[in-house]
């Protein structure tokens, strides 16, 4: 089954949704980029039904108004979902959309039936800090993003034309106007509000170069009830690189590991 886009009234804002599948609702959050695009969601299409709804000036979704902080990124999501009829489903969040994921289950702890967490951002690790992208050229920010050059085929153009460059400077904007900077200093006390009982997984690929692998090291601290799975030869851009460790939404374990 292939992604389908819809829009919906979200509480006044026009939301684009992305969807695929059938069965137990599943809510995926991206993170702060949509380009590399989410095909290996289908991968699981046949246990769920997937909802991919896009940011405040991502895609379809109106910007206006702006959010301005986490609080008004969890808002926007929430009308979303309610718009969606969704009242309780599976959640998971790459990268930033880790740390979105997080503030949801927070605020809305009785909605989540389990969260998924990967490579997210919002720890401080000043040891391995995050590397700072808006330092880099569109062609860099591949390569940091994955060492897998073919997840950008047919995505990125050799030279993208103006279009394109405008949509990428608009999500950055976005983003630039609700991320608190390289870390979020008030994401541990969050992290202590999850229920001890709340089933979570945290994926991480070993080669991120974005969020490195030893974040994945805070993330447990802080979560001891999460299930830990480190990625061998996998980047930022894990489920892209390899579609088949979406898998791993479903199972848990990877997918060389089932029974």
């Amino acid at each position: 089954m292939s992604l389908n886009s819809t829009v919906v009234d979200a509480n006044g804002r026009k939301t684009e949704v992305w969807e695929t599948g059938a069965g137990e609702p599943l809510v995926y959050l991206h993170g702060g980029g949509i380009v590399e695009g989410f095909d290996f969601l289908e991968r699981i299409a046949d246990r769920y039904h997937v909802y991919l709804p896009l940011l405040p000036g991502y895609g379809a979704t109106e910007l206006e108004p702006a959010p301005r902080n986490h609080d008004e990124v969890t808002a926007a999501l929430t009308n979303a979902l309610d718009a969606l009829g969704l009242d309780r489903f599976v959640l998971v969040g790459h990268s930033l959309g880790g740390w979105r994921a997080v503030a949801f289950a927070a605020a809305h702890p009785e909605r989540v039936s389990r969260l998924v967490l990967g490579c997210p951002y919002g720890m401080d690790v000043p040891e391995h800090p995050m590397l700072k992208m808006h330092e880099h050229t569109l062609d860099e920010r591949k390569q940091i993003l994955t060492g897998d050059p073919s997840v950008w085929e047919g995505r990125i153009a050799p030279e993208p034309d103006e279009e394109f460059l405008a949509l990428r400077a608009r999500e950055q904007g976005v983003m630039a106007g609700f991320v608190p900077g390289h870390s979020d200093p008030d994401l541990p006390a969050r992290l202590a509000t999850l229920s001890p009982d709340l089933e979570i997984l945290l994926l991480w690929g070993e080669e991120d170069r974005l969020v490195p692998v030893e974040h994945s090291r805070a993330w447990a601290a802080a979560l001891p009830q999460a299930t830990v799975h480190t990625l061998p030869g996998s980047g930022h851009l894990f489920f892209n690189e390899k579609p088949e460790l979406a898998e791993m939404i479903a199972t848990g374990v990877p997918a060389d590991e089932e029974a």
